[in-house]
């Protein structure tokens, strides 16, 4: 089972900041302008990981072919934060047979790396909340989060996996369906409910807020973002790796009297450019095996949300969700960010370049059933996330078989409270540091 390394110093409670502040290994503030790392996608996995890197004394740079952070995968994406407990869905996303055929074998071979992940996510819940506290960041977050078992049978089978879960570190509680209505006063009373799960750490944010924040703060420290550049190649030798990348701004692009936000890539000289760096972390999802230089077993999974305002109503003021409320059996999540209620869900996996039209309306009936007349209907935004995703579900984080050359690729599903967690433990790795929790068992080798 995986254990989790606080990294807490010891000694007095009083004294156990100064002790940190003096023992932490960081670049030498020397090198700092000598060691060079590359990030390549601004996604919320991009984004955490500049920080993270810049907070260890990197010299950090975010190479991103959109115009802004968060505006892909990240943009309207699920607004869950929760752990990781396997076997709560029982039911698989739809995909093709190849790819089904793939998922149960990856399944029978079991391992320890469930457990990994489980750990990793706790990680990550309590990094991001010490992000919000320490950075003052405001992503409109919601506390608390509950899984419905809609019938006795899924209740029954909950109860039987409780030890299993709480033996890989996670504080769940069983609620029967008064307990959880309490907690959720806005659900629909006449919507069958046997009872529910009560993950401690779980709730809502919205990851685009987050992470737009999070920029800022990774800039403080020295991250430069360079928007409108798409990397072409990754070459590699003995004295490090050479980038290629290309200024690629969009037709419309804004003309110089037009308001930019602090950071924005200034024009770039045109054509190709070579640069030499000494690292090289890729978070850009689907796109990463062609930079990585090698076949990866991935596939697409695709994942629809619909935003609306809330609805506020003096005579009624328990609609919608308080935080988070996931439906397994419909596959879907509702989440409260501030004034607005988010539903994602719809999960499908294709093929890495297919497409696939979402089902709105399944959020919607989804919505209307457990907290009917709670938005505005009439001031819907419609998004959908694309993540790369391999048969056995787990993200790919670690270094690649190319020397300087890292993965940071998390399939979604659970939210996003992964990233934080794994920004944190692969800038430890990268900076060759002890990492607060062994996520070997998540790495690219397990493909191999």
């Amino acid at each position: 089972m995986a254990t989790l390394n606080s990294q807490i110093p010891s000694g007095p409670l009083a004294d156990k900041w100064r002790k940190h502040k003096t023992e932490i290994k960081l670049v030498n503030p020397a090198n700092k302008r000598k060691y060079e790392v590359i990030v390549v996608g601004a996604g919320l996995a991009g984004v955490t990981m500049a920080y993270e890197l810049a907070a260890l004394g990197w010299q950090v740079q975010v190479f991103e072919r959109g115009g802004s952070v968060a505006e892909q995968a990240s943009f309207a994406s699920s607004a869950l934060l929760s752990p990781f407990m396997p076997d709560v869905d029982d039911a698989a996303a739809p995909a093709p047979l190849a790819w089904r055929w793939r998922r149960w074998r990856a399944g029978r071979r079991g391992g320890e790396a469930p457990s990994t992940l489980a750990a990793l996510s706790q990680l990550g819940l309590t990094r991001t909340t010490e992000l919000r506290r320490g950075l003052g960041l405001d992503d409109e977050a919601a506390d608390g989060l509950l899984v419905a078992l809609v019938d006795a049978k899924r209740a029954a089978a909950a109860q039987a996996r409780l030890d299993a879960w709480r033996a890989m570190g996670q504080a769940v509680d069983l609620l029967d369906a008064e307990q959880a209505r309490r907690r959720e006063p806005g659900l629909n009373a006449d919507a069958p409910l046997a009872g529910a799960l009560a993950l401690a750490g779980g709730g809502a944010g919205n990851a685009r807020l987050f992470a737009q924040q999070l920029r800022q703060q990774a800039q403080h420290l020295g991250a430069a973002f360079r928007f409108h550049t798409t990397v072409r190649a990754v070459a590699t030798d003995g004295a490090g790796l050479t980038l290629r990348h290309e200024h690629t701004p969009p037709l419309d692009a804004p003309t110089r009297t037009a308001e930019r936000d602090a950071g924005d890539t200034l024009p770039q000289p045109p054509g190709p450019q070579d640069e030499r760096f000494d690292a090289v972390v890729l978070c850009n999802g689907l796109d990463a095996p062609a930079l990585l230089g090698r076949r990866l077993p991935l596939a697409a999974q695709h994942e629809a949300s619909v935003t609306a305002p809330l609805r506020l109503l003096e005579a009624h003021p328990d609609l919608g969700p308080k935080a988070g409320w996931v439906d397994a059996s419909r596959g879907l999540a509702v989440t409260r960010i501030g004034q607005r209620v988010r539903v994602s869900g719809g999960i499908v996996v294709t093929g890495r370049k297919a497409t696939h039209t979402a089902d709105f309306e399944a959020l919607h009936r989804g919505l209307q059933h457990w907290f009917p007349g709670s938005v505005l209907h009439s001031q819907v935004q419609q998004g959908m996330s694309r993540r790369a995703l391999v048969a056995d579900g787990l993200p790919l984080l670690g270094a690649s078989d190319r020397p300087g050359l890292w993965l940071n690729l998390s399939p979604g599903g659970n939210g996003w409270g992964l990233a934080c967690g794994a920004a944190q433990v692969l800038a430890q790795q990268i900076s060759g540091q002890t990492p607060a929790l062994d996520i070997g068992l998540l790495g690219p080798q397990r493909l191999t």
